[in-house]
């Protein structure tokens, strides 16, 4: 049975400390057969890499602040062609990587109580393979995007904000801005069903 790392996050809440991510985006991998194994990200990074190298593929999720070994992570898993899922967050530590982009605040626009919004998606991009559609509708949640990068950029909404990044010369290393995991759609089950696919 193949193995998938979901990277989970420490955050604070009502005063009191927690370490976890959104139900839904395990939930997500529920219905394939594979072993999930939970890895904070906020361990010393040799622990990090012990739980990692028990894992075939890792889904790097969202959340509200960056670790430093969000981008010593995705470093490794890029040279090591392992293959990566980043969701909202995740996908920005994938593309401040890669290049000089730098975060900047889109939340007067983009965080709408979950709101949908169009993204335009990029011909002959894995992301376009994956969905099969010129575009589609997102989800927003997400108070912070990044200006640019040097991975390929394979959908952006269309006022510009980056909302998917790729490379698709590895075995998938794929960045969506959203939260397919709450829409629970086909597109959604199109990206997930492509990442499984890709385990080796």
């Amino acid at each position: 049975m193949k193995k998938i790392g979901i990277v989970i996050r420490d955050f604070r809440e009502n005063d009191k400390e927690f370490v976890g991510c959104r139900k839904d985006v395990i939930d997500g991998f529920l219905k394939y057969s594979v072993e999930i194994i939970l890895i904070p990200i906020y361990l010393n990074f040799n622990k990090v890499l012990s739980l990692v190298h028990l894992c075939d593929g890792i889904v790097l999720t969202g959340g509200n602040h960056f670790h430093t070994n969000d981008f010593l992570l995705v470093n490794y898993l890029y040279q090591q062609d392992i293959p990566t899922l980043g969701i909202c967050l995740g996908m920005q530590a994938m593309a401040l990587c890669f290049g000089s982009g730098e975060e900047m605040d889109v939340s007067f626009h983009h965080k709408k109580n979950n709101d949908t919004h169009f993204i335009i998606i990029k011909e002959n991009t894995l992301l376009a393979k994956i969905i099969h559609e010129k575009g589609i509708f997102v989800n927003s949640r997400h108070h912070t995007a990044v200006d640019k990068t040097s991975l390929e950029i394979s959908a952006k909404a269309e006022d510009g904000v980056i909302e998917a990044v790729e490379d698709k010369q590895k075995p998938f290393f794929l960045g969506v801005q959203w939260h397919p995991e709450s829409l629970q759609n086909k597109n959604s089950d199109l990206i997930f069903d492509a990442f499984i696919k890709s385990l080796s």
